[in-house]
């Protein structure tokens, strides 16, 4: 019996998706360009009408490398606003509300920066897509 609960443990498990193929040497120049570019960036969140947004503090120059950035920081810290708020909300003193709230952020470091690999990646192909139909 045990086989057919791992089984269904294993079917209703997430499916990895399978890894990207290698980019081509065009879109893996633009993505050093992109990714060096996007390492400028500085941004932050805050909470807005109730809803949980990002706040570019300084900027790269280019509004999509910066919505990549915000994006991967936004999609990665939004499983999180219900505990944030929380502790936001807490009366603890501000040392360890900020101290909670930094290792939350801190735990999604992992997620922001595949999520960051990867905008940068679709984006490096959009563009060279675009050059090529410019060409």
């Amino acid at each position: 019996m045990s086989w057919l609960l791992a089984s269904l443990a294993q079917a209703s498990a997430p499916a990895t998706p399978p890894p990207l193929p290698p980019p081509s040497a065009e879109v893996a120049q633009e993505i050093v360009v992109i990714g060096t570019r996007a390492k400028t960036w500085r941004g932050g969140m805050a909470k807005r009408d109730g809803r949980l947004v990002c706040r570019t503090k300084q900027s790269t120059g280019d509004r999509e490398i910066d919505a990549v950035r915000c994006g991967a920081m936004l999609r990665c810290a939004a499983p999180h606003v219900a505990e944030m708020d929380r502790i936001a909300a807490s009366d603890l003193a501000k040392e360890e509300r900020n101290r909670q709230l930094t290792a939350i952020m801190t735990g999604t470091m992992p997620c922001m920066e595949e999520a960051g690999r990867v905008g940068i990646r679709m984006l490096a192909e959009q563009r060279r897509g675009n050059r090529a139909m410019n060409q």
